[in-house]
């Protein structure tokens, strides 16, 4: 209500971490009404304390850390990794399905309340240049139109008009992020899972190794 726009970021994959982690993060978000929330599986960062642990305890899977939300952990966490991967998967995939992504932006624009700005010249007006106008045409098209979220667009679109028009293009530039993470969120389920099912074909080598070693 203070005119802040809220932006948040979860991890999953902590030790002592209980099943289901991944829907809790999706319900805190809904519940919340916070448009854009980052998400990522736990890393451990080259020398940080995390890191030295890890490597004591012998639960580095790699020596390497990328970091981003395409990776799978790099450590061996203490429940299943398969588990985590598949919830990380699952709530990802929801944070950013169209419909919902949209009314949570919609929603935490009523709750900031009216933006108002100081009076500025005529001078100081922005024009449109051919860029904004793409976007928003882009906008249009694909949220207004093409998906099945054009009633929901429009009839939100206009309630902000009526109600809020000071933050309409905020708004606007927040209801853009989704054509970025609609798209994003199939590459992070097609990363994820490749990587997730080569893991568990090693780990299924590495248990056939070790029962011929044990009965030889």
């Amino acid at each position: 209500r203070s005119g802040l726009r809220v932006m948040a970021g979860f991890i999953i994959g902590f030790d002592g971490e209980k099943p289901g982690a991944g829907g809790r993060i999706v319900k805190f978000v809904e519940q919340t009404a916070i448009p854009t929330a980052l998400f990522s599986m736990l890393q451990a960062l080259p020398d940080t304390a995390l890191w030295h642990r890890l490597a004591k305890e012998g639960r580095l899977r790699s020596q390497l850390s990328t970091g981003n939300q395409t990776a799978l952990m790099n450590f061996v966490p203490t429940r299943p990794l398969e588990d985590i991967a598949r919830e990380y998967i699952e709530a990802f995939w929801e944070l950013y399905e169209p419909a919902r992504f949209l009314d949570r932006a919609y929603r935490h624009y009523r709750l900031l309340g009216e933006a108002t700005y100081p009076k500025k010249g005529k001078s100081a007006t922005k024009k449109l240049n051919w860029v904004t106008v793409r976007a928003l045409l882009i906008i249009g098209w694909r949220q207004g139109v093409w998906r099945d979220t054009r009633w929901q667009f429009w009839r939100n679109l206009w309630s902000m008009y009526r109600h809020n028009p000071g933050g309409l293009s905020s708004y606007l530039s927040v209801c853009a992020q989704i054509e970025h993470f609609v798209e994003y969120r199939q590459i992070v389920r097609d990363e994820i899972e490749a990587q997730l099912a080569e893991y568990l074909k090693q780990e299924a080598q590495l248990t056939t190794e070790a029962k011929v070693a044990n009965a030889a």
